[in-house]
């Protein structure tokens, strides 16, 4: 039985690996840019844009716990503020628009016409949820 299991790990490593074709480039890891063959200045312009991308994401996390926090009080409430949910939920989603709408507003200025062809194929990985 041992060896049966180790016979299928051994398979699924051998053939489970998904290939990716775009390009040159067979295999994406996600958020890897490396299929962008993006120069010196490029890779320090875009690691400082998605330095403070990921400090914007960490502050909108911590409003999303308060937001949690707040519906949990609209609930237990007598009556259900839905104004207030409302309002919560647009200025949560708003700042998450805001947030990815700004990183591909500064990518797209870096990144050349035919990187940001090659980007397209992957930006789905780069929204904010």
């Amino acid at each position: 039985m041992k060896a049966f299991l180790i016979f299928l790990l051994l398979f699924s490593f051998a053939f489970g690996e998904e290939k990716h074709k775009h390009g040159d480039h067979e295999f994406h890891m996600p958020r890897d840019m490396g299929y962008l063959h993006l120069d010196e200045g490029q890779r320090d312009k875009i690691s400082k844009i998605l330095s403070k991308n990921e400090r914007d994401l960490e502050e909108l996390h911590r409003r999303k716990e308060l937001a949690e926090m707040k519906t949990k009080r609209l609930f237990l409430e007598k009556d259900f503020d839905i104004k207030a949910y409302k309002r919560l939920m647009v200025e949560l989603k708003t700042e998450s628009v805001h947030i990815q709408a700004e990183m591909f507003r500064q990518m797209h200025d870096i990144l050349t016409p035919k990187q940001r062809e090659l980007f397209l194929y992957y930006m789905k990985e780069w929204e904010v949820e």
